[in-house]
């Protein structure tokens, strides 16, 4: 295993020897191109042979450091290159390594040598079941364990072999799923995917390459927990028909696979009762049993927010309507909670 050997930074002196080093062997190499290539400094040459001699000397010498730091240099970036060759292990026959079963052919990163049970990484020549899933690449995170004796994963991201179903959602194949491990090296938490083609929300589609969270609720700090399982975060410049309106952004929903908020931005014009909002409207929506409970909307800029029974609301001020689409509240942005452009990513 490569060790890291703490370095103090080179000292001025050191700096200035190396210096002068790898000048004096550009003289020596300068002063011998002379001599071979211009007749005038040849012929002074054969008159001066002692003090040519000892010119080169003086030279030759003072070029060995700077000689002798390259060739370190070389050294171990070549001892470098071995110690990672000998990490990098392609299985000549099949083995089940850290409880997982791999064929011939597979290609294992070690973190120590001549220990297969502390991969970093592995890639197989055909799809291998890990956990349940059939994965053409893994990737552990490991952390050191009991006196620093043995390996423990603490998450693992693989790549799927082709579009695979977990917990009711079509995950994309060639996509990473991640799952935070058990100490005995088993799924502890699966924590997502990016979605394939096929997956549905409220009877609409929803876009394939949407980033899937596994949830175990939002807890807010009144100490309401949010019942959300999922939460689904949409493609930049994608949007899904979700209660009469269309939205980007992010998703959250419960273990049944329907809506309990919402929270992005309007990608065309929405109206809820006497209010039309252009698209670009920052909004969040609050559902109670998949369908819309509350909205609350922060116009945008350069948008003309229409009011049938009043004056259009202004930049800076969110609007709060109940499921009826009636005012319940006009305030600012940041008491409505409005502080960023969402979806926040």
């Amino acid at each position: 295993m490569l060790a890291l050997i703490p370095v103090a930074p080179f000292s001025p002196p050191f700096l200035a020897l190396l210096t002068l080093s790898m000048l004096a062997g550009a003289a020596l190499a300068l002063f011998w191109l002379l001599v071979l290539t211009h007749p005038r400094v040849g012929g002074w040459r054969r008159r001066h042979r002692r003090g040519t001699a000892l010119l080169s000397a003086v030279l030759a010498v003072l070029f060995v450091p700077y000689v002798a730091w390259q060739a370190l240099g070389w050294w171990s970036l070549a001892e470098g290159v071995r110690e990672q060759a000998a990490l990098r292990v392609t299985l000549q026959a099949p083995a089940r390594v850290a409880g997982i079963d791999m064929p011939a052919g597979s290609e294992l990163v070690l973190k120590e040598q001549d220990r297969l049970d502390s991969f970093e990484r592995a890639a197989f020549p055909a799809p291998v079941t890990v956990y349940g899933f059939q994965a053409s690449a893994v990737r552990r995170f490991l952390d050191r364990g009991e006196q620093g004796r043995h390996y423990v994963p603490r998450r693992l991201r693989m790549t799927l072999a082709g579009d695979q179903t977990w917990e009711g959602w079509r995950c994309a194949g060639g996509k990473p799923l991640t799952a935070d491990l058990a100490p005995g090296g088993t799924p502890r938490w699966v924590d997502g995917c990016v979605l394939a083609a096929g997956n549905r929300l409220a009877g609409a589609g929803l876009p394939a390459g949407s980033a899937l969270r596994a949830s175990k609720g939002t807890v807010y700090t009144n100490g309401r927990r949010d019942p959300d399982r999922w939460v689904v975060d949409l493609p930049e410049a994608e949007a899904v028909p979700l209660a009469g309106a269309r939205l980007r952004g992010r998703i959250h929903l419960d273990g049944e696979h329907r809506p309990v908020r919402a929270l992005g931005a309007l990608a065309e014009p929405f109206t809820l009762g006497a209010l039309s909002y252009p698209a670009g409207t920052r909004v969040r929506v609050r559902f109670a049993a998949g369908q819309p409970e509350s909205w609350w909307f922060s116009p945008v800029q350069d948008g003309e927010t229409r009011r049938r029974d009043g004056p259009p609301v202004p930049p800076g001020q969110a609007v709060h309507q109940d499921r009826q689409g009636r005012v319940v509240e006009i305030t600012d942005n940041q008491s409505a909670g409005f502080f960023q452009a969402l979806p926040v990513r």
